[in-house]
C-alpha cells in the first residue's frame, strides 16, 4: 500500500484562515481551474459526451412537473423541459441535464427539512 500525503490538522487550520482572504481564495481557485485546464488539453477524453445518456425517471419527471418555477436560469429550465420530454416518449436525455434537476431536488429537500 502506497502512502499518501495528507495535511495535518495545523495544515488545514492555516489553509481555512488562508480561504478567509477572499484575494488568496481568488487566486487558489484560478491556479485549480489552470491545472485542471492544462490536464484536459493533452487529453483525448470527450468530456462534452461523458456521463452519457439515459432515460428520465418517473420522479425526476414528476418534480420537474410539479416545481417548475423553481428553473430559473436558460439552463434550469432547458434541463426541465428535455427531462418532462424525455420521459414522456421514453427517449434518453444527456446526464448533465438529469444533474441539474437532481441537484434541484437535493435543494429542495433540504429546504423543507430546514423549515
Amino acid at each position: 500500500m502506497s502512502y499518501k500525503w495528507r495535511p495535518s490538522k495545523t495544515q488545514r487550520r492555516e489553509f481555512a484562515i488562508r480561504m478567509q482572504d477572499q484575494v488568496e481564495k481568488e487566486a487558489y481557485n484560478q491556479r485549480q481551474k489552470e491545472k485542471a485546464d492544462k490536464r484536459r488539453s493533452g487529453s483525448r477524453f470527450d468530456y462534452k459526451s461523458a456521463g452519457g445518456n439515459y432515460i428520465p425517471t418517473k420522479a425526476q419527471h414528476d418534480f420537474c412537473f410539479s416545481h417548475s418555477d423553481m428553473f430559473e436560469t436558460i439552463d434550469e429550465q432547458a434541463a426541465r423541459n428535455d427531462i418532462l420530454f424525455g420521459y414522456s416518449n421514453r427517449e434518453k436525455c444527456h446526464h448533465d441535464q438529469i444533474h441539474i434537476v437532481n441537484e434541484k431536488i437535493r435543494r429542495f429537500e433540504s429546504q423543507k427539512l430546514v423549515v
